[in-house]
């Protein structure tokens, strides 16, 4: 009877111990760092066990790694009628690198008797191991100048860290799992899409006419090089709804006006860059605010559930950022400043003089591939340029874009039972869907325009007074036939080959720096006990520009930031709605300066792929500029907002001081001496006294600049009234295309064919009649009226001559 006894017993408890449910390790990250939290997700699997309660049934988890407990929690074993099926521990950290075996008890019991053992091997490495895969990115980028290559190298970098140093699993896990997952991701598909449709549709365009008509009427209104580049400026407030409509329109339209004007390739994609994620990370009714609202609610909720007194309204803390977003506004000041100015500082005033008085749109050590214009998509010979073609597909697409929003976002705001505001229909709408259906739309409208409009003899002629007769015109044929229509929209699409391989990279990338740890690693760098809670906004800025720059998404940097910093920084602050705020403003003004820097940013590539700019040296002109107005954003901004002023304070002396800089630090590009800036002499210093390079060789400075009257905002001859007047208000402005002797089929490109250029001013929608007196064999100065331009004065004798 005893014995039977004991079995009894021992069933029992081995039916109790299989009642437990083991785990399934799901979702969790493959590399963890020492010394830095990490958490552990799984899937339960229960066994059949009718003695559970509904009311009573706990599951207890526990995490141990050689007999010390890193970490346990609790959860109900049901919700409502039906058994949770995950459970995860966080706030697991452990001291040692390599695999370690860490185990996970389940059990019933609180003192976790009879509890499943589940052993999951975690992959830890030193923090410091996570910086290199970008720095090799950048180190190759820099040596290749190939940008295909070194996003391939920080892929396997990154790849060699997660597969724990095996070289040709690295490899291999490089092509099948990084970059066909960047490839299949939903969102990243309709980038593509809409990208390919987008890019079709300027063809058509052009291919039309319509690009060169709209060019035409912009030119004969613009006239001046300034004007041209305040044009593309203000055009991108125009498209404030969307940052990849922003880049794709702007740039495609803009090139053939800016490029007849000489503005350089590099200065056009910066403007382009800085008018897209700047406007649209701070408009209030944009494609962003949805996701910064969802990702504010979310922490505001966190807070609020743990008692906290915490603003509750999403949208209220997101314009309250507003003042504080230092960065974009900063830049969109810098940018203004620069054009009106007329300044240049770094490689882009090398780059501007390089346009400006050797008529190269580009350096010849540019990409052939990145910045060739496809001449295939020019207008026929005999096809009216009018500017129709190109404004009715952009409004269609504008409007499709602007109407698929706000009927998505109604949707959306009714799924949330959320009240109809625009701010709540703009933050629901489904930019990716709007985009797509809009380009389309576009490309659909410009295919018909392009059928239905006869031309003869370079004339347009009225079909429609011969169809309702039923007859056809004897000589008359449609701008594009439906099939030339598609060849020309294909070859907008094949266009994009390169830029959507390096889009592709550039995703992968991102994903493969999240595997390794590098954002776990910078964002805990915000967790140190002995840091200032004043200093957080600062650091946040920082570490977030860090990120995005590292991975290279904007949106990634505030979905990692996010969880991370702003519940830390209210308990830090103990509950100061200052800091609060400066902290959210940080992260997303800090994630825009990381994805204005870096060249595997979208919008980045987007922006040199418009343009036709070289995309390497998108990113070395534009960094310094990036990098200036990110410095005074930390030094005005967010660490003086923290520790001794509003925000709004630092938000007006912060515009001073940007204009001050610009004008201390830029220098003009049409300087008599051509004068170097501090930044450049610095490099150049460095470059030959410490590296033994080669010194950089002069600009040489074309004998009429010697000779022309200098004036400038720091000469005595400025400051009058009417040369202040004329400064400011766009007049008497130096034109690219009063050069002495200037001929036109003798000017080269970075592609050395010395057609480009021509073919780029003549596509630039000025009529045949207009150029035959614009721009006589041997001389530009009068391609602009000369009421526009009286710039004769200032020119030498022998110009007057001619």
């Amino acid at each position: 009877m005893k014995v039977f006894s004991v079995l009894l017993l021992a069933l029992l408890v081995l039916a109790a111990s299989e009642a437990q449910p083991t785990a399934d390790f799901v979702d969790n990250r493959p590399t963890m760092l020492t010394g830095i939290e990490f958490s552990l997700n799984f899937g339960l699997i229960y066994p059949p066990a009718p003695q559970l309660s509904e009311e009573t049934s706990t599951l207890y988890m526990r995490a141990v790694w050689k007999d010390e407990i890193l970490g346990e929690s609790s959860q109900p074993v049901f919700d409502g009628d039906s058994l949770v099926l995950s459970g995860s521990l966080s706030g697991l950290k452990l001291p040692n690198s390599g695999n370690q075996d860490v185990t996970v008890l389940l059990s019933y019991n609180e003192d976790f008797s009879a509890a499943t053992e589940n052993v999951y091997t975690v992959w830890v490495i030193v923090g410091g191991i996570t910086v290199i895969p970008p720095l090799v990115t950048v180190f190759m980028a820099m040596l290749t100048r190939e940008v295909l290559w070194a996003l391939f190298a920080g892929i396997w970098c990154c790849a060699m860290i997660v597969y724990q140093g095996n070289v040709l699993t690295a490899f291999l896990r490089t092509l099948d799992t990084y970059l066909i997952e960047s490839l299949g991701n939903i969102d990243h598909a309709f980038v593509i899409m809409f990208s390919w449709f987008l890019s079709g549709m300027i063809a058509v365009v052009s291919k039309s006419g319509g690009a060169h008509g709209i060019a035409d009427v912009l030119i004969r209104v613009i006239r001046r090089k300034r004007g041209a580049m305040m044009t593309v400026f203000f055009l991108g407030f125009v498209i404030f709804f969307d940052d990849y409509a922003n880049t794709l329109i702007l740039g495609g339209t803009m090139r053939p006006i800016t490029d007849s004007y000489f503005v350089s390739r590099e200065k056009f994609a910066f403007l382009v860059d800085a008018t897209t994620a700047p406007i649209a990370s701070i408009a209030p009714i944009s494609s962003w605010i949805g996701f910064e609202l969802g990702l504010i609610q979310a922490e505001l909720d966190v807070l609020a559930a743990a008692g906290e007194p915490v603003p509750t309204s999403a949208y209220d803390v997101f314009l309250k950022t507003i003042p504080s977003r230092y960065y974009p506004i900063f830049m969109l000041v810098f940018s203004f400043m620069m054009i009106l100015s007329m300044r240049e500082f770094g490689p882009m005033l090398h780059a501007e003089r390089r346009a400006q008085f050797e008529h190269k749109l580009m350096s010849d050590s540019a990409s052939v591939e990145q910045t060739v214009i496809d001449h295939s998509l020019e207008p026929d010979e005999d096809v009216p340029r009018r500017w129709w073609n190109a404004a009715v597909p952009i409004l269609a697409t504008f409007i499709v874009v602007l109407v698929g929003l706000i009927l998505t976002g109604v949707d959306g705001a009714k799924a949330n039972g959320e009240p109809q505001t625009a701010a709540n229909i703009f933050g629901n709408g489904d930019s990716y869907s709007s985009i797509l259906w809009g380009s389309f739309v576009g490309s659909i409208v410009i295919w018909l325009m392009c059928r239905f409009q006869y031309i003869e003899d370079g004339h347009f002629v009225n079909q429609w007074a011969y169809w309702i007769k039923f007859k056809s015109h004897p000589t008359a044929r449609p701008i594009l036939t439906m099939k030339e229509s598609l060849e020309s929209w294909i070859g907008g699409v094949k266009s994009l080959t390169t830029p959507v391989l390096v889009l592709i990279m550039a995703w992968a990338i991102g994903t493969a720096v999240r595997d390794s740890g590098a954002d776990n690693f910078f964002s805990s760098a915000l967790s140190s006990d002995s840091l200032d809670y004043r200093a957080i906004p600062t650091l946040t800025f920082i570490i977030s520009g860090v990120i995005s720059f590292a991975t290279g998404t904007s949106w990634g940097t505030m979905s990692i930031m996010f969880p991370i910093v702003v519940s830390a920084s209210w308990f830090a602050s103990d509950g100061d709605d200052n800091i609060l705020v400066l902290t959210i403003s940080a992260i997303l003004a800090g994630a825009v300066f990381g994805d204005h820097a870096t060249a595997i940013s979208d919008t980045t590539i987007l922006s040199a792929m418009s343009s036709k700019c070289d995309l390497t040296h998108h990113v070395i002109t534009q960094m310094p500029y990036a990098l200036a107005v990110a410095v005074l954003s930390i030094l005005i901004g967010y660490l003086p907002a923290g520790f001794a002023w509003e925000a709004w304070i630092g938000l007006v002396i912060g515009i001073f001081l940007v204009i001050a800089m610009v004008l201390l630090l830029g220098v003009r590009v049409d300087h008599p001496k051509f004068k170097e800036d501090f930044l450049s002499i610095t490099t150049e210093f460095i470059k030959v006294k410490i590296f033994r390079r080669d010194p950089t060789p002069k600009q040489e400075v074309p004998d009429f600049v010697l000779e022309r009257e200098y004036k400038d905002i720091f000469t005595r001859n400025f400051w009058t009234k009417e040369t202040f007047a004329d400064f400011f208000l766009c007049r008497h402005d130096e034109n690219v295309k009063d050069f002495e002797n200037f001929d036109v089929e003798n000017s080269n490109s970075s592609s050395n064919d010395a057609n480009d250029l021509k073919e780029s001013i003549d596509g630039a929608g000025i009529p045949d009649s207009t150029m035959e007196n614009a721009i006589p064999d041997s001389t530009m100065e009068n391609a602009i009226p000369e009421e526009a331009v009286p710039l004769t004065a200032d020119l030498p004798e022998q110009v007057h001559a001619e």
